[in-house]
């Protein structure tokens, strides 16, 4: 007889919660890209520098937090990682009344994302050993649909507050409606610790959830370098949030240069359904619209991750991987093609095929390796960092150079190429993991 699942339900919802969070925060990057080119005039590729600063965070603190939550517990890692995301969460205050440097919110970001780093190193492998591995990949891809709940949230709240009236280049730079969303951001967090300190999440073997059944017991005791469903899924992760991180960041830009067209003699011309989308959503800059339809572009993305859970129980997690990696593919390329007031309207499908990409890569890649599973989640995080770190100031590097969608567009290629042949060469690569010594 089967165990009953239902003691996992209350600690997988909570744990889940953490997921809206740091989905807001890294939302919330993509508009800040654009604000800060507004109101501080800096360049696309400065500008890429939001991304760098969260993402190094990453990169330096995944392995530390990995070997603290390896002595301390997924929990009370947990907790010291909201006490972190808390503290970076109002160090905003200073950064817009005192600071008033895009330096001093790049601390101030570093900071916030030390604290998402402790989290996620905790949050998603829990995720996945909290049942049967099978499932593993289809939990953690609804566990990410929280994520991405945020994900359509904050691009909302940005557009609201920080493109919801115009910019007077001759006045002050006033940051009151950007320092806003992160003090009250750091209420919430403050609440959510206190919920995890009273609670207790069921004790997890390194691996498996104590319940799990006997043919789930399957380990691979080679060590980490050796086996290469790990090794080439961390790769694979690494050139997919180059290609997440890059499109994020400069989505908005791409929107705006691809819907608004302006002629050889001056004339400006919108995109039709661009303007019904700007009257539909009484947005009042074309900044705003372009917010917006991210905020489309991420309800996409959630769709995509509660959808594909389910998916999963039809389609091994491994071919549906390449199958959206082919779809996105042929995103990306039409929107090399940079086919004026039309590419635009297809970008978006790009979320709704990337948003399994995450979740069924780490799922995948982490599969049977017992106690070192941990470990193998923080080089995840790691690779993450690393790919963030790079992603936003290449592409705007490579924008800012050439002039080119195009050529700035070819690093996103790359990454859905990467999942499609991850996705396919899996079983294989799993297979000759089973045989490492």
């Amino acid at each position: 007889m089967k165990p009953n699942r239902s003691p996992f339900l209350f600690p997988f919802l909570m744990v889940a919660s953490l997921f809206f969070i740091w989905g807001f925060c890294h939302s919330m990057l993509d508009v800040l890209n654009r604000h800060f080119q507004n109101t501080l005039h800096v360049s696309k590729t400065e500008s890429g520098l939001i991304q760098t600063s969260v993402f190094l965070a990453y990169l330096l603190m995944a392995f530390p937090a990995a070997l603290m939550i390896r002595r301390i517990g997924f929990q009370r890692g947990i907790l010291v990682g909201l006490a972190v995301l808390a503290a970076g969460a109002f160090l905003f205050i200073p950064a817009g009344l005192v600071i008033k440097t895009f330096w001093g919110f790049l601390l101030a970001l570093f900071v916030l994302s030390t604290g998402l780093a402790c989290i996620e190193t905790a949050a998603n492998p829990y995720v996945t050993v909290l049942g049967p591995k099978d499932g593993a990949a289809g939990r953690l891809s609804v566990a990410q649909a929280f994520n991405s709940c945020a994900y359509i949230v904050a691009p909302t709240v940005g557009g609201l507050l920080l493109f919801g009236h115009k910019v007077d280049p001759d006045a002050p730079v006033d940051f009151h409606t950007l320092i806003l969303p992160y003090a009250v951001l750091g209420c919430v967090v403050l609440l959510i610790f206190c919920a995890f300190a009273f609670i207790k999440l069921p004790g997890v073997e390194e691996g498996r959830a104590k319940t799990e059944e006997a043919d789930d017991s399957i380990t691979y005791k080679a060590r980490l370098s050796r086996q290469p469903h790990f090794v080439w899924g961390v790769i694979t992760q690494f050139l997919y949030i180059v290609a997440q991180i890059g499109i994020n960041a400069f989505a908005i830009n791409y929107i705006l240069d691809n819907a608004i067209v302006k002629d050889a003699s001056g004339v400006t011309s919108k995109a039709p359904l661009f303007g019904w989308y700007e009257s539909f959503t009484r947005a009042t800059t074309p900044d705003q619209t372009a917010a917006y339809v991210v905020t489309f572009a991420m309800v996409l993305y959630a769709i995509g991750r509660f959808s594909g859970a389910s998916i999963a129980r039809v389609i091994k997690p491994n071919l549906m991987l390449a199958l959206y990696g082919i779809a996105n593919c042929i995103v990306i390329l039409l929107a090399i093609a940079d086919i004026k007031m039309v590419s635009w309207m297809i970008l978006p499908l790009c979320w709704f095929f990337m948003s399994i990409m995450f979740p069924f890569t780490f799922a995948m890649s982490l599969r049977n390796l017992g106690p070192q599973t941990k470990i193998a989640a923080s080089f995840h995080v790691m690779a993450v960092g690393a790919a963030g770190s790079i992603s936003a100031v290449m592409m705007g590097w490579l924008w800012d150079s050439f002039h080119s969608v195009g050529i700035s567009f070819t690093l996103p290629l790359i990454g859905f190429i990467a999942t499609t042949i991850y996705g396919l060469a899996y079983p294989r690569l799993l297979n000759q993991s089973a045989k490492a010594v």
